[in-house]
């Protein structure tokens, strides 16, 4: 006799039931044309829940998770109560919808689900993927749970993104680089114009892009719709100070609309990027709440950034004192592993690194691969258990220009957790990194 599911086991069979383009092999974006317009008809049909607050607008080619974290962190500390919407997930879908901080309890998912199962039209319900059911699902129960402010990271690209039915008060670009290029172009010129998809008449836009050649189509588009655009280095300025990842930010008129300069603000998440999208944080915050009062502001940003903290972005972990020094990262292109090799070369420029590397097969990894050579004493080359859309490690092998004592083929991961922790000390340091999907498993595996 077969077990009886809960109602959040039920809604998590269903939700597991639709299309999921985040494993697929591949897909173009031919696959998402019109269906825009088929999801915002069920929001018409449920009363338009997206309206009901505020809201920021985050894509980006990286940098936009942990944008979204510092965002909600200085929201909260200013007394708003914050949603956030973010993929992917570490350890359950439902960490993707965030009030101040919490995931959404199981027993208000389940509630939320049915209440659109019932209420959506059978046919229509089944033909939402698994990123556009949960899209819904966020932008319901931010309006449930009254939340004054919500925070949308686009899933991929931006112009057809689910996400892109939101009503912007800030929208946010925080960089743009390769990736996803079978979806969104070949040229940073073609991804920048998918990405500025999500840029609204009137709505200012807040951007860490400094390349000359996406920075072009972000303008043209802004201007456009005559779209207030904010640049880094031109708008509101960083300077990184000592110690490491410590940095004094400023904006000021006429440049920009708000004036706050503050000395010595240090990141908890590490690396000079993160000092880039802290910058991008505080002006998309100072321009949302420029219109409020607002008493201490500059100890309440100097609070929150320090506080925001991700996992997977750098993520530093001395588990006990007999392992090495573990580093979690989601890096899973070219300049995102350019970010993770500088950022642990400063921390541990006297240590040995081991890598343990898997990758999804739409990844430039021979971008990535050219970006680590010669750093690390040892590399594992292995998978997630999201075999759909894994690069086998043995074609891995085949592109990194390694010496075969460099290197270890171990398609099962735990297997090559366990090699790799019997060939370290606990003076060496592990990275994991190429794929979310891998760094979350592994870091399920060895610290839960």
């Amino acid at each position: 006799m077969s077990k009886m599911l809960s109602p959040f086991e039920e809604a998590s069979r269903l939700l597991h039931d639709r299309v999921n383009l985040e494993q697929w092999k591949s897909f173009t974006s031919q696959d998402l044309e019109g269906r825009l317009e088929r999801l915002q008809n069920i929001l018409d049909s449920l009363g338009n829940p997206e309206t009901g607050y505020h809201t920021i607008h985050v894509a980006g080619t990286k940098g936009k998770g942990s944008t979204c974290v510092m965002l909600e962190s200085l929201l909260c500390v200013s007394g708003c109560r914050v949603g956030r919407f973010t993929s992917p997930h570490i350890h359950c879908f439902t960490e993707r919808l965030m009030v101040n901080g919490l995931p959404c309890p199981h027993h208000e998912f389940a509630e939320l689900f049915f209440d659109v199962y019932n209420k959506v039209e059978s046919a229509l319900f089944q033909s939402l993927t698994y990123f556009e059911l949960l899209t819904l699902l966020a932008f319901l129960y931010f309006a449930k749970m009254n939340v004054d402010i919500a925070i949308f990271e686009v899933g991929l690209g931006g112009r057809l993104d689910a996400t892109n039915l939101c009503r912007p008060n800030v929208s946010v670009i925080t960089s743009i680089s390769f990736d996803h290029m079978a979806q969104l172009g070949t040229t940073l010129a073609e991804i920048a114009a998918e990405k500025s998809g999500i840029i609204k008449p009137g709505v200012p836009v807040v951007t860490a892009v400094l390349h000359s050649e996406p920075l072009k189509v972000i303008r043209v588009k802004s201007q456009s719709v005559s779209a207030p655009l904010y640049v880094l280095d031109e708008h509101f300025f960083i300077q990184q100070t000592t110690p490491q990842y410590t940095f004094r930010y400023e904006a000021k008129p006429p440049q920009f609309p708000v004036e706050l300069t503050l000395e010595h603000l240090a990141l908890t998440m590490p690396g000079v990027h993160q000092i880039q999208n802290a910058s991008t944080a505080i002006s998309a915050f100072l321009l949302i709440q420029r219109h409020k009062e607002q008493k201490e502001t500059k100890s309440r940003i100097r609070t929150a950034i320090q506080n925001a903290a991700l996992p997977l972005r750098v993520e530093i972990v001395q588990h006990n004192e007999e392992y090495p020094t573990l580093i979690f990262d989601g890096a899973h292109n070219k300049a995102s592993i350019q970010a993770l090799m500088q950022t642990v070369t400063d921390l541990f420029p006297n240590r040995r690194l081991f890598l343990m590397f898997g990758s999804s097969l739409d990844k430039d990894v021979s971008g990535m691969f050219a970006e680590i050579k010669g750093c690390f004493h040892h590399v594992f080359l292995t998978q997630s258990s999201h075999t759909g859309r894994c690069f086998p490690p043995q074609e891995l092998r085949v592109l990194l220009a390694l010496p075969e004592s460099e290197v270890s083929i171990i398609e099962d991961y735990k297997d090559a957790w366990e090699r790799c922790r019997r060939m370290t000390s606990k003076e060496d340091v592990i990275c994991i990194a190429g794929s979310l999907y891998l760094a979350a498993e592994l870091r399920t595996h060895i610290l839960l």
